[in-house]
């Protein structure tokens, strides 16, 4: 009996020995999404996940100045792209496609006519440093519309410029449809069709290998896929 309690300790300890934490630089969009995922990766691997969020382009600022993050989920394709040319990171993939939405909360849910007769507030993330918002400046432009019929308030990422629609700053705003499915308002919404942005590819880069690393990284390839599916992203081929 005392052997096998003996066993059963020094199997306890090498677990948590092995368990680590991962530290995850997340775009503003994904967050709700891989702290879901991060709880179930916990559950069954024992790492922890330790999650920052803000705009693409400005985690891209943190990381080229040293910011001791271990994985790099970008909304986009050429920022992880650029740190990895820049020696800062490897092993890059895609990890979900995003999807653009027009929300009005409280509804009527919106259209392409309501967008194009609008001219009262209307919220996009930073087009310079948010891919979001880079959708939306292009959807615009697809339909010819000028940015300046409306009053546009500009959010720092895509999680701010959901926070003016929510609060009442903006009447219309454009987010990323994953939020609205997160909060059940997809009711209260236009999905933009694909081809009138380019497509929102979002990848990963590893920036510190590692076991745990690894072990989220397989994550997301895998079991993650069917969370990242049903938050409402596209899954990549």
């Amino acid at each position: 009996m005392k052997k096998l309690l003996s066993v059963v300790l020094l199997s306890a300890c090498a677990t948590a020995v092995q368990a680590d934490e991962v530290k995850v630089a997340v775009a503003a969009n994904f967050k709700g999404t891989i702290e879901r995922i991060g709880k179930a990766f916990t559950a069954k691997t024992g790492h922890s996940v330790v999650i920052s969020s803000a705009a693409t382009g400005v985690l891209y600022t943190q990381i080229s100045h040293g910011a001791p993050f271990d994985l790099f989920l970008s909304a986009d394709v050429k920022t992880p792209q650029k740190l990895e040319a820049e020696g800062k990171g490897s092993d890059r993939f895609t990890y979900a496609i995003g999807k653009l939405g027009l929300w009005q909360k409280g509804g009527p849910a919106p259209d392409e006519a309501t967008l194009r007769n609008w001219q009262g507030s209307l919220a996009i993330a930073n087009p310079k440093t948010a891919p979001y918002g880079a959708a939306a400046m292009a959807t615009l432009a697809h339909l010819k519309l000028d940015p300046r019929q409306y009053r546009v308030l500009t959010g720092t990422n895509i999680s701010q410029t959901w926070q003016f629609v929510d609060t009442g700053n903006a009447e219309l705003g454009f987010v990323a449809w994953a939020n609205l499915v997160e909060a059940g308002k997809t009711g209260e919404a236009w999905a933009v069709p694909g081809d009138y942005y380019p497509a929102i590819e979002q990848q990963a880069l590893v920036l510190k290998k590692g076991a745990a690393v690894e072990a989220l990284v397989a994550w997301l390839k895998g079991p993650g896929q069917a969370q990242i599916e049903a938050a409402g992203y596209a899954l990549p081929q």
